[in-house]
């Protein structure tokens, strides 16, 4: 037997299908098995309150109790999980319950139908006369609801007014009545319904369908529809956009979003069926007196009438009406009623205690489905029940419905394996259970790929899980790898949650005798063995598959039927992982890193990589380009490990992605080997440490080669960009800007003062260039680093005290060149701190050099329409003082202005006026603002702002004089003759003023003419 395959992967699908309403009755009998079911009638008022009372009944036990004709009534309630069975328990109820003269059989499936269409198939049973008035009520929503737009507005109308009629309880508290009363308003605004309720994947386009459109396999019910609190429109532009009365819903919730926003959801849901009802047009009451007149007109018929739901929530709107119609034993005008209805676990819990008190079988699937005698899931259990399929999917869907023809109820399907020349061979390797080969699985590999899939087992199995993500997964993905001779491929070991019992080490062995196997070895011993031991499994389970041997490993020789239900490992007691080694390995399997060993791998990475770097050999100094926390390219942040926690920076220069392109065994290994050592005082004296040395150090080398090629990208020169060229740049305008540089500095002057300390603030006055120059000075250490690392001679990985001339001149002479502007194009993708700085100086250098300009041009007209053209600081201060010692003398000078003024003239006295003054009228002549920015850096700023200072506290002073000089004018008649000599001798000092300012004025037009 090699290489065989027995059916056709592109018929899989046809075959097992989960959705066991769209199954054939033919192929539902092929794959059906009869295991045992876990039974109990309800104990106490509850769900919650069965504990021990479950008893085994077989499937055909359970019918005949349900039928029973000593049981008045019959309410069986089929619960579980999504996927348990529920609905092929009701599937296989209805093929052996039959419509007859005795009873009615009303199937309502869960999907291909709606909640309309049922209602109405329950009608159609009702005699002609006695439908009118139930099709007339439910024909009575009105031209409204023809179109699926029409439908939502209806639904949308209808839930706002049953929410508004809603009757609370006494005890509701203040903010649930206002919410019953706004809430409505949320529904019926009209920019809420367009952007949120009427489009499609919406809660209510979803009940729209449920109400009016037969679903599919896809959009079956699972579970009742309701709304979540993401369903509610609460803020933002949505707010702006509302309606003043929509807003005030907004802001009642808004009060405290998160308990208001869940009550608000709370009130709607339980409006909800009330509002389906209300859209369908047909009402609780109607549902009720609909079941009563059938049960009446079946009566008259001596028929009982048997129900069959396959999904309790596909009749969501009139399901608790429903419910109470057939928990109604009624009287003897009624028929019979049996029903049986599947109920996710959930719902059937929150069932009124009538309800529940009035279920005579509460089947449990989730207690089961695949179950043996001792209530576990076993192998032997599985096996038969996964048999089945395989003997289907072999068989196909034509020889399927052929058998049937002439099958009965009672009959098992042929094995396709009765004709096959392989069967001998075939049932001793992979097994068997009653004549259905289990290839191409083992009872072992089907054991261990179920667990992988269905993590409920041994507790239970789910049949919907292991037929979609295990059979046909398998046989339809996998299928055509059998024939290649590549089954079991590595990414069928991936899909079902990659490596769980080889060690890291054992897969880094495997790798290391043939990469190109090591994936199907890992595949195979993982699903076919599961010890977790490299060996040779049976030659002829190899040879089916042709799985290559693996070299100098040990053989296993036992049949396959022989095997246990769970491996064993022979007796050999392999050590226990550690807590730290389990993560790993879980993260080596696909799962994400957990947070608590992210840090320490990290921190132990960085370290060895930061050590494995030749520093010399790049040319680079090692604390430029290396630290754990921030400020440089590499940094224990730049170290990523895929699927980690927290989020991954972007921003940085170099980054280091594991495992990259290395295996993730070896990575494992390598992690798994550093952790342990880590915790050995770095000894790898422990088992296996060698082959873990060898793959960490393996790893080093080429994360370390990563690195190193990621920093040489950074520092080598582009056309548009250059690291250190920029940095060198930016240090220049620095000292440029702060006064470092003279007008035309030499080369040797450039590079003393781009590396020189730089004053805090600069003279500038604009605030555009202070905030250039903010910016230089607060990276200016990251700056210097850059630029001395490239273009420094290196010793050790250290920085050298010379730069290379070479390097410097060219920068130097560019910079010089192009009058201060800079020119190079970081790239668009470069976030880092000296290309973002680089492109802010760059926009806004040019603005802010003419900004200054404009600003000194302004102070310098400033100062000239207060002092003159060609004042100096001795001349404005030898006339000023002179001024104020005249007012002071004819006792006109105010204490409130001639104190700033006497302060103002001793501030100018400590600065360099003059220069300030000198540095403004050069920066008038410059036609290129940015080519004077070395001048800048002469403004005086102190001068600059001692002159203003004097301009105004002299304005003042004189003012203050004038105002004086001219109440005592307008006054000097009401006083007394003494008052006239007071005059005489104010207007003595104003005359005195008067020279002394027309003395400062001649002296400034000297001094305007000399210059």
């Amino acid at each position: 037997m090699h290489k065989f395959l027995c059916w056709d992967p592109g018929s899989v699908r046809q075959v097992i299908n989960p959705f066991a309403e769209h199954m054939p009755d033919t192929l539902f009998k092929a794959v059906h098995s009869d295991w045992a079911l876990n039974v109990t009638p309800p104990v106490g008022t509850n769900f919650q309150e069965i504990k021990t009372s479950w008893r085994e009944m077989s499937q055909r036990e359970f019918l005949a109790d349900f039928l029973s004709g000593e049981r008045p009534h019959s309410l069986a309630a089929i619960v579980g999980q999504t996927g348990s069975g529920k609905s092929h328990l009701v599937h296989w109820m209805r093929l052996h319950i039959k419509s007859d003269k005795s009873r009615l059989v009303l199937l309502v499936p869960k999907s291909g139908t709606s909640l309309r269409a049922i209602v109405r198939m329950i009608i159609d049973e009702l005699p002609a006369d006695e439908q009118r008035s139930f099709l007339d009520t439910l024909q009575s929503a009105g031209d409204g609801t023809q179109t699926r737009g029409g439908q939502k507005q209806q639904l949308l109308n209808d839930l706002a007014q049953v929410i508004r009629e809603e009757v609370l309880t006494a005890d509701a508290d203040e903010v649930e009545q206002l919410l019953v009363s706004h809430l409505p308003h949320l529904f019926q605004d009209p920019h809420m319904r367009v952007t949120h309720f009427l489009g499609e994947n919406t809660v209510i386009s979803e009940i729209v369908d449920h109400i009016f459109a037969p679903s599919n396999a896809q959009d079956r019910p699972e579970k009742r529809r309701s709304f979540q609190p993401a369903d509610l429109p609460l803020g933002g532009l949505d707010f702006a956009n509302a309606s003043k009365l929509a807003q005030d819903a907004m802001q009642i919730i808004g009060l405290d979003s998160e308990n208001y926003t869940q009550l608000s959801v709370d009130i709607i849901n339980r409006n909800l069926d009330k509002a389906v009802a209300r859209t369908l047009s047909f009402s609780g009451d109607r549902v009720e007196e609909l079941m009563t007149r059938l049960r009446a007109h079946l009566k008259l018929q001596g028929r009982e009438l048997v129900l069959l739901v396959e999904e309790f929530a596909r009749l969501q709107g009139i399901d608790r009406a429903l419910l109470q119609s057939i928990t109604s034993h009624g009287d003897e005008r009624l028929c019979k009623m049996r029903s049986a209805i599947a109920v996710t676990t959930g719902f059937f819990e929150s069932v009124a205690e009538t309800a529940y008190m009035r279920t005579t079988h509460i089947v449990d699937m989730d207690r089961s489905a695949g179950r043996s005698e001792n209530h576990l899931v076993n192998a032997e259990s599985l096996s038969q029940f996964a048999s089945r399929y395989l003997n289907a999917v072999r068989l196909g869907r034509a020889a399927i419905d052929t058998w049937a023809e002439g099958a009965t109820i009672e009959d098992n399907p042929p094995s396709r394996c009765s004709s096959c020349p392989h069967r001998s061979d075939c049932h001793v390797i992979f097994g068997e259970v009653d004549g259905y080969g289990l290839y191409p699985f083992t009872r072992r590999a089907l054991w261990n790929a179920a667990s992988r899939v269905d993590k409920a087992l041994p507790e239970s199995l789910n049949p919907r899980v292991l037929q979609n993500d295990l059979l046909v997964e398998v046989l339809d993905n996998h299928g055509d790898s059998i024939q290649t001779g590549s089954f079991p491929k590595f990414q069928l070991l991936e899909k079902l949650g990659g490596n769980m019992h080889l060690s890291q080490v054992s897969q880094l062995q495997l790798e290391s005798k043939n990469p190109q196997n090591s994936g199907r070895w890992k595949a195979f011993l993982e699903l076919y063995d599961g010890t977790g031991e490299i060996k040779n499994l049976d030659a002829r389970l190899r040879q089916a598959f042709d799985v290559p041997e693996i070299s100098d490993a040990s053989d296993d020789v036992p049949t396959i039927e022989q095997e246990p239900s769970e491996p064993t490992t022979g007796g050999v007691t392999k050590p226990a992982l550690s807590r730290d080694e389990i993560l790993v390995q879980n993260w080596a399997n696909n799962g994400s890193l957990d947070q608590s060993i992210l840090n320490p791998l990290r921190n132990l990475v960085f370290s060895a990589v930061s050590d494995a770097i030749d520093w010399d050999m790049l040319g680079l100094a090692r604390s430029n380009f290396v630290s754990a926390t921030s400020g440089r390219p590499f940094q224990r942040g730049s170290i990523t490990f895929a699927r980690q926690a927290s989020l991954v920076r972007s921003d940085l220069a170099v980054k280091l992605e594991i495992p990259g392109s290395l295996t993730s065994a070896k990575v494992s290994s390598a992690l798994q080997g550093l952790l342990k050592a880590d915790k050995n005082k770095f000894s790898w004296d422990f088992e296996n440490g060698d082959r873990m040395l060898a793959a960490f150090l393996d790893c080093v080398d080429v994360w370390a080669r990563s690195v190193e090629k990621q920093l040489l990208a950074l520092c080598s020169p582009t056309p548009a960009w250059d690291q250190a060229a920029a940095a060198l740049e930016l240090l220049c305008v620095g000292a440029a800007i702060g006064g470092k540089l003279k007008a035309e500095p030499s080369i040797a002057e450039f590079i003393d003062g781009a590396f020189s300390n730089l004053p805090l603030e600069c003279a500038s006055r604009s605030r555009q260039m202070r905030d250039v120059y903010e910016s230089l000075v607060g990276g200016r250490q990251n700056l210097s680093l850059i630029a001395r690392a490239q273009i420094s001679s290196t010793k050790g990985g250290r920085m050298g005290a010379m730069l290379v001339p070479s390097r410097v001149v060219p920068i130097i002479k560019k910079i010089r060149q192009s009058r201060w502007r800079l020119t190079q194009v970081p790239p668009s993708e470069d976030s880092s701190e000296l290309a973002t700085l680089y492109r802010r100086v760059q926009e806004t250098l040019p603005t802010a050099a003419t900004a200054e300009v404009g600003d000194r041009t302004e102070w310098l007209q400033e100062m000239d329409d207060a002092f003159g053209q060609g004042a100096t600081r001795a001349t404005i201060v030898s006339a000023l003082e002179s001024a104020l010692v005249a007012a002071v003398g004819a006792g006109i000078g105010s204490n409130n202005t001639a104190k700033p003024l006497t302060e103002a003239l001793e501030r100018i006295r400590s600065v360099q006026f003059d220069d300030s003054l000198a540095a403004a009228r050069s920066l008038e002549k410059q036609e290129d603002a940015l080519s004077a920015l070395t001048q800048f850096g002469r403004g005086r700023r102190n001068g600059v702002a001692a002159g203003s200072a004097l301009a105004n506290a002299a304005k003042a002073f004189l003012d203050a004089i004038d105002q004086a000089v001219n109440a005592n004018s307008e006054s000097h008649e009401a006083k007394y003759g003494a008052l006239a000599t007071s005059i005489s001798s104010i207007e003595g000092a104003l005359e005195a003023i008067e020279t002394d300012m027309r003395l400062l004025n001649d002296i400034s037009q000297e001094a305007s003419d000399a210059s």
